[in-house]
């Protein structure tokens, strides 16, 4: 269990990490993800659980493929 919540955390993290790079911030990025702010900063800063269908508009919104959003190490 403790390792799921590490996993998700670090999946958190990377995902901010990529949009920081890019230079978008919070809110822009909750608009081109079409996901509520508030569900990014659960999903992004406090490790919530993710569905596939976020992940994949994630990665749309970010432009960037799924396999970048999953490089990361925990």
């Amino acid at each position: 269990m403790q390792n799921d919540k590490k996993f998700l955390k670090s999946l958190g993290s990377n995902i901010n990490i990529i949009r920081k790079k890019k230079a978008i911030s919070f809110q822009e990025m909750a608009y081109r993800c079409d996901i509520e702010k508030s569900n990014l900063v659960k999903l992004t800063k406090q490790g919530e659980n993710i569905t596939a269908k976020s992940l994949y508009k994630i990665s749309k919104g970010l432009n960037v493929p799924l396999k970048v959003i999953f490089d990361f190490n925990y």
